[in-house]
């Protein structure tokens, strides 16, 4: 249903460029700080991941802007490495005594980092409130390329390690919220919220903060 309604929402796009009055097309680019948040519940197959941290990341790529009055959509298409931190505490290994008797157990951390290479496709409403302030919405489709991990630290041996996320799902879809402003007729700056609406492996879904600088080239 969520494709459909973006298809939906593509097929307005197009309409909305027919009648538009002013077109723009430009490049963006920018930093984020992304993390998964546990969306498991109460499935216990899926519990105990770790804690999910924010990670930087960054997008770049095109636009294409129409609008009229107060109003514009923009329709995106960026390429973007975002992902998460994730910091295990509750690992432990065994304390022997000089007789190879277990006496105790010691807890360590294990930490990784979540790197998905992704393509970005926003389509957003804006509506300048000032002569340079302008509040956006809309919808954001993601296509996952490619996961990654890099970590500094080792799962000791005989520990199981099945709570790292090695593989993942190709698709995402989410709204973004945002604020920004024109600084001039061609640079603009905006900051966005997006927040991924499906559950992703049955147990995730995805935040992401993101400040981008758009130039517009036409």
């Amino acid at each position: 249903m969520k494709i459909r309604n973006f298809v939906s929402i593509v097929l307005m796009l197009i309409n909305f460029i027919a009648s538009g009055q002013e077109h723009h097309i430009g490049i963006k680019a920018g930093g984020n700080l992304a993390k998964f948040t546990d969306a498991s519940g109460n499935d216990y197959r899926y519990r105990n991941r770790g804690d999910f941290q924010f990670k930087p990341g960054f997008s770049a790529g095109a636009f294409y802007n129409l609008g009229s009055g107060n109003y514009q959509l923009q329709a995106e298409a960026l390429f973007s490495l975002q992902g998460t931190q994730v910091s295990k505490d509750d690992l432990s290994y065994p304390i022997f005594n000089n007789n190879g008797d277990q006496v105790s157990s010691s807890n360590y951390d294990y930490k990784y980092e979540v790197h998905e290479w992704s393509i970005l496709v926003p389509l957003m409403s804006r509506i300048f409130v000032t002569k340079g302030l302008f509040l956006e919405a809309g919808p954001q489709a993601t296509f996952i390329l490619e996961r990654n991990l890099t970590s500094d630290y080792q799962v000791l041996e005989g520990e199981n390690d099945r709570f790292i996320m090695r593989d993942g799902d190709s698709f995402d879809f989410g709204i973004n919220l945002g604020i920004g402003h024109q600084i001039t007729p061609s640079l603009l700056v905006d900051f966005r919220a997006y927040a991924g609406l499906l559950k992703r492996e049955n147990e995730i879904k995805s935040i992401i903060l993101n400040l981008s600088l758009e130039y517009r080239i036409w």
